[in-house]
């Protein structure tokens, strides 16, 4: 049925968008948007883990998709792609509709090189912003490179989020220690703070926010609490490390 085929796409574009880190009213925005641009008025719900969509047709007669959301990153690229589609949709039928968002979901944006140079870059000037010495920032961005093949790691496993977070944060913290009694480095704290804020949830945080003025409590709460599990399994391996490592110095 063309229509249930439409509802469906309509989902997997507003699916695309939330797992790309996309707020909550962009979401539904997007998928009301598509339903009435192919003759559908839809109702929807979105919430952080689920996409639930209700429409009619021009007889009257109701449909309903319902997606599952198991996964949110940041991917910014895809959601300006989608946004770009969005503002020329008078110029796509179905098919073409489907075959290009079908290709966003499964085009890599960076390459591996890039994504490690990214990384890499970003912890180092985390850490010169929180007053580390040049020194200090190589090793922090070394580090960043060891939580990026760590994300990949813990994808390929399907580890939970708040697991790899807390292992993100020993990692972190050990990797400093480490240079740190090979001489390397002076101190600990600079080197394992620039790449912790990797890990750091500023884009759930921002979007619990703007959730919350717009008025969609149920998903502006649900992003705060991902933010604030995100800092506690941080602080959590953090913790543990200099835990262990204080135990370890007393022996």
């Amino acid at each position: 049925m063309q229509e249930a085929k439409i509802l469906s796409l309509a989902n997997l574009t507003g699916k695309t968008l939330l797992q790309s880190g996309a707020e909550t009213s962009r979401v539904e925005s997007c998928i009301q948007q598509i339903c009435k641009h192919f003759g559908l008025r839809a109702q929807t719900f979105v919430s952080i883990t689920c996409i639930i969509t209700s429409a009619k047709n021009k007889e009257g007669n109701s449909l309903c998709s319902v997606e599952r959301v198991t996964s949110i990153s940041n991917n910014l690229h895809r959601i300006d792609q989608i946004h770009d589609i969005l503002l020329h949709l008078e110029e796509y039928d179905t098919s073409r509709l489907e075959k290009t968002i079908y290709k966003i979901r499964n085009t890599q944006v960076h390459k591996t090189s890039t994504l490690v140079t990214s990384y890499f870059f970003a912890a180092f000037f985390f850490c010169l912003l929180f007053k580390g010495g040049f020194q200090d920032a190589i090793m922090s961005g070394i580090g960043g490179i060891l939580i990026f093949y760590l994300s990949l790691f813990t994808k390929k496993l399907r580890v939970n989020p708040f697991f790899f977070n807390t292992l993100g944060g020993f990692s972190c913290t050990l990797t400093a220690y480490l240079w740190y009694k090979l001489h390397i480095l002076n101190s600990v704290s600079y080197a394992s703070i620039g790449t912790i804020m990797l890990l750091v949830p500023g884009l759930a945080l921002t979007n619990a926010i703007r959730d919350l003025v717009a008025g969609d409590l149920l998903s502006g709460i649900s992003r705060a609490c991902e933010a604030l599990l995100i800092g506690t399994a941080l602080a959590t391996g953090a913790g543990f490390a200099l835990f262990l490592l204080f135990q370890l110095e007393m022996m």
